[in-house]
């Protein structure tokens, strides 16, 4: 697998019993769907380009690996919390809903990171000050992908 476009990161959250994962289930057929951001967050929401690669995290977990279908940002009736969206596919996936890989295990350091915001893995200052000496952007995305049993 290539990781050479991961550049981001966001935390969600499903909106209801934390016995469930977003976007647990997603289609088999072509493994999309639509990442939402809360309602006034559409400039956030447009920052990461087509073709690129957000890690997603939850309850201190990583879920899913996505990929930006398009440069469109989907609007519902804004009369919710999350009515902003991007087409996604999904490029990895948990195996085991039970036990999603720990996102300190992913990341190779103690993650803190709060909000529904993407963020660029590049200008996070903890990013930078474990991997900044260790090889940088494209040393983390190899980490992960031994992390993930992406790469033998």
């Amino acid at each position: 697998m290539n990781l050479t476009e991961l550049k981001w990161t966001k935390n969600v959250n499903h909106k209801g019993d934390d016995k469930y994962w977003a976007y647990q289930n997603v289609g088999p057929v072509l493994n999309t769907f639509q990442l939402n951001w809360k309602t006034k967050q559409a400039e956030n929401a447009l920052k990461p380009q087509e073709s690129e690669l957000i890690l997603l995290r939850q309850r201190t977990k990583v879920t899913h690996i996505v990929k930006l279908l398009n440069k469109t940002l989907y609007e519902k009736p804004p009369d919710g919390e999350f009515s902003i969206s991007r087409l996604v596919q999904v490029v990895w996936i948990a195996d085991y809903w039970s036990v999603p890989p720990e996102q300190d295990m992913v990341f190779g350091y103690n993650v803190d990171l709060q909000g529904g915001k993407v963020m660029k893995l590049e200008t996070l200052p903890t990013f930078n000050e474990h991997w900044g000496s260790r090889g940088g952007l494209g040393e983390f995305q190899n980490h992960v992908l031994k992390a993930l049993k992406l790469k033998p």
